[in-house]
């Protein structure tokens, strides 16, 4: 049972450099990033490692919540930064 949180931080680490090295999946410039059949496919191959039933949802909010908390730490790391601590 403790080796689950190791786990899960080792798929987040793979998710998201996964996710990193198909720029077709976040580069708007991208010329594949407007087709839907390629978008996504990578990353729902992961997911099935871990969760049997992942889809195409299930990575969509995987990725918009990790951008949500991204904005999050560097609103953060922002203020502090303008406030002088």
């Amino acid at each position: 049972m403790s080796d689950m949180p190791q786990c899960r931080r080792q798929f987040l680490v793979e998710f998201i450099e996964l996710y990193r090295s198909y720029p077709s999946l976040w580069q708007v410039k991208n010329k594949d990033y407007s087709n839907r059949n390629k978008k996504r496919f990578r990353l729902i191959k992961k997911c099935k490692g871990v969760d049997s039933s992942a889809n195409k949802e299930t990575v969509t909010n995987k990725i918009n919540s990790l951008r949500s908390v991204y904005k999050k730490e560097m609103a953060k790391v922002n203020k502090s930064a303008t406030s002088g601590t």
